[in-house]
């Protein structure tokens, strides 16, 4: 079987493997008509104007509803090897970090590390997004970049000053910030978007790991609790739980530590099986909440029967609906996604997230194409197979990987304009 078609199938089974993992929970949807539960916490006040929950909707800081229509950041503070070249399907940011430390040595790999976060996004590329009409920005985290791996709930100078200056751009250029925790300490599952650890480390299975999430996330609402411009807190990006109730119970320690420090910000909530399964929420757990959902259609066109249940679910629990994640396909399924979002009827009314930016484009066009150089693409042929690849030299990967840091600078990229047609198309002007 061919290399290629080996990974997609292991990326089948993992992806199989995991939804039968959370597929059942032993926490029942609520019966149509339902009252909410009331919220223990006091999650906004009209005096200090946040983006917050209004019932099914969101309203920004004015008072008006808000829809977020926007893109994610992937690819800058969450590495996975897929966007950066071909073959990196099964390629997470540590593994990518190691294979690079092999070929140029430690100190080099963190020069690297750090010159992706410098150039990988800039201001460039938010001025950007806004002129195009987006209004928001997913940023996705690896908790690495906060974190010190070797000191628990020691808080790195390095990570908060990126989050700081990204922020600052956002207000500089109206674009809203949702701070996506992508990869918690050890991995919420053992997929490569979660960077996970050894096995044993996983969230669910390690109650240090827990405490260290809910820490963390107390840390990064007491230090943006006045920063308008963050739309929110999505809290754990598309956690694979063994059981329903691991989800609430972390999920709802999340949220009273953020509470303890800030009760303005809105928080997102997804759901297990890959953002799709909300059957351990039978209420909100706080009183400024939005549910937050991924749709991929690689495996069947299922979204009449997605949107339906989440039609259910928002109007059975007053809560609205943000789609986080979508995207990886062709122009034509990106463009009616788009226009499902965009009908009423489905009550999409928190809005949505386009999965990604900018990549190396792959089996699926990309917004914002990097192109990469000759000697880059060696070096990521050799990190996703190095059984089958040859190995770069030391110089030729270092050569590689100071051409990558060139080709991912918006000045240097590609728009392509079908996908930025099926994505704006019948938008509000910007």
């Amino acid at each position: 079987m061919p290399i290629a078609s080996r990974r997609l199938l292991c990326l089948a089974l993992l992806l199989a493997a995991a939804g039968l993992a959370c597929g059942r929970s032993s926490a029942p949807q609520p019966p149509a008509g339902t009252p909410r539960p009331q919220s223990s916490f006091e999650d906004y006040s009209p005096d200090e104007p946040f983006v917050h929950q209004a019932g099914k909707i969101l309203v920004g800081p004015d008072g008006s509803p808000l829809k977020l229509r926007g893109v994610n950041l992937g690819g800058w503070l969450l590495w996975e090897g897929w966007e950066y070249g071909p073959g990196g399907l099964l390629v997470s940011e540590s593994v990518l970090l190691d294979r690079l430390t092999q070929l140029v040595g430690a100190q080099k790999a963190q020069a690297f590390q750090q010159q992706v976060y410098d150039n990988y996004i800039t201001e460039a590329d938010i001025r950007q997004i806004a002129e195009l009409g987006f209004n928001s920005v997913r940023i996705p985290i690896n908790a690495k970049i906060l974190e010190d791996e070797n000191h628990p709930y020691v808080y790195l100078d390095s990570g908060w000053q990126i989050l700081d200056r990204v922020l600052g751009w956002c207000e500089a250029h109206h674009v809203y910030a949702v701070l996506d925790m992508h990869a918690v300490p050890g991995g919420q599952s053992r997929l490569t978007p979660s960077d996970p650890a050894a096995p044993a480390q996983l969230i669910w299975r390690s109650p240090e790991n827990q405490d260290r999430t809910v820490a963390l996330w107390k840390a990064i609402a007491a230090r943006y609790r006045d920063r308008q411009i963050v739309a929110g807190y999505d809290l754990i990006n598309e956690p694979l739980p063994p059981k329903g109730e691991d989800l609430l119970s972390l999920e709802q320690r999340i949220v009273a530590a953020i509470r303890e420090v800030d009760r303005n910000h809105l928080v997102i909530v997804e759901g297990g099986r890959f953002s799709s399964d909300f059957s351990m929420f039978t209420g909100p757990i706080s009183g400024n909440e939005a549910y937050g959902f991924h749709i991929y259609t690689w495996f069947g066109d299922n979204r009449s029967k997605v949107f339906a249940g989440l039609r259910n679910l928002t109007d059975q629990q007053d809560i609205p609906l943000w789609a986080g994640e979508f995207g990886e396909n062709d122009y034509e399924m990106i463009a009616t996604t788009v226009q499902m979002f965009e009908d009423p009827a489905h009550e999409i009314n928190g809005g949505w997230s386009f999965w990604t930016w900018k990549k190396v484009p792959g089996r699926h066009p990309a917004l914002v194409a990097i192109d990469p150089p000759g000697d880059w693409t060696a070096v990521m042929a050799w990190i996703s197979d190095p059984k089958h690849s040859p190995q770069p030299s030391a110089d030729q990967a270092w050569t590689g990987m100071q051409d990558f840091i060139q080709a991912v600078r918006l000045e240097n990229t590609h728009m392509d304009p079908q996908m930025l047609q099926a994505l704006t198309a019948g938008l509000p002007s910007p």
